[in-house]
């Protein structure tokens, strides 16, 4: 794997989906801070994974000089502080915090969604991913798409299940989809640009994880352009890749055969 090959297709996709995060907000302008898919989300599984957006001066990191990027950094880390501050004693826990866009990943329930509303240094929020314990679909952030397997999802379980392990150790590869970090919104909800700059961001994500995968037994089966996931047939060594890749969020069994899409 080339280091700065990784980086940057790393930093593109930032850049591509805080842009998408960010022009979002400019459509919702008229809209309530929260949009009832996030409140029905949270109705329906008592929280919602969302994407809060930060009222924060920020310019893309490429355009600044190492003070400026340093004191840019230091910004985002204070306001989301605040952010953490005015949400104590609701129900929420951190998902992510970003360094490089002015934005938080929280996981929350309806008391904390309320207050995300309230403040003034919330700019929007967006519905993230689907909440702890629900199992995605087989192509990862598919509504649309029926799971492979009605058992029960544990919320803390490993980002690679044990079994997959088990049958790339027995038959030497396995097919998995693997699911994709990157903000992620139905593409029916987004306009062209937006749509646009969301497929830049899922075609990034899927070039950095090709990149850590070298060296690796592994061989691309499908790639999406329209979801954060890649579908793939891997052996142990590439499956430990994706296990402690920052750029995974999880990976399910993937079948033997996929109608064309």
């Amino acid at each position: 794997m080339k280091p700065y090959f990784v980086m940057a297709a790393l930093s593109r996709a930032s850049w591509c989906a805080a842009l998408l995060f960010f022009a979002s907000f400019a459509q919702a302008r008229s809209q309530d801070k929260i949009p009832s898919e996030v409140i029905n989300q949270a109705a329906l599984h008592g929280t919602a994974l969302v994407l809060v957006g930060l009222s924060v001066p920020w310019e893309m990191e490429s355009n600044l000089d190492g003070d400026a990027l340093r004191a840019q950094r230091t910004a985002i880390a204070s306001i989301q502080n605040d952010l953490l501050t005015q949400l104590e004693g609701r129900n929420y826990k951190i998902v992510r915090r970003y360094q490089e866009i002015p934005g938080i990943a929280l996981e929350v329930g309806a008391d904390a969604l309320a207050e995300l509303a309230r403040l003034p240094i919330v700019t929007n929020v967006l519905l993230d991913r689907l909440p702890s314990g629900v199992k995605p679909g087989p192509i990862l952030g598919s509504p649309q798409t029926e799971p492979p397997s009605t058992r029960a999802v544990d919320p803390v379980a490993e980002k690679v299940p044990s079994q997959l392990f088990k049958r790339a150790a027995s038959n030497g590869t396995v097919l998995v989809l693997a699911g994709l970090r990157t903000p992620w919104q139905r593409e029916e909800l987004l306009s062209e640009s937006l749509r646009a700059l969301q497929r830049a961001a899922i075609q990034d994500a899927q070039s950095y994880i090709l990149a850590e995968l070298a060296g690796t037994t592994f061989r691309v089966t499908r790639l999406y352009r329209s979801i954060p996931g890649i579908a793939l047939r891997v052996g142990v060594d590439a499956l430990k890749v994706l296990e402690s890749s920052p750029a995974i969020t999880n990976v399910v069994q993937d079948r033997a055969a996929q109608s064309s899409r």
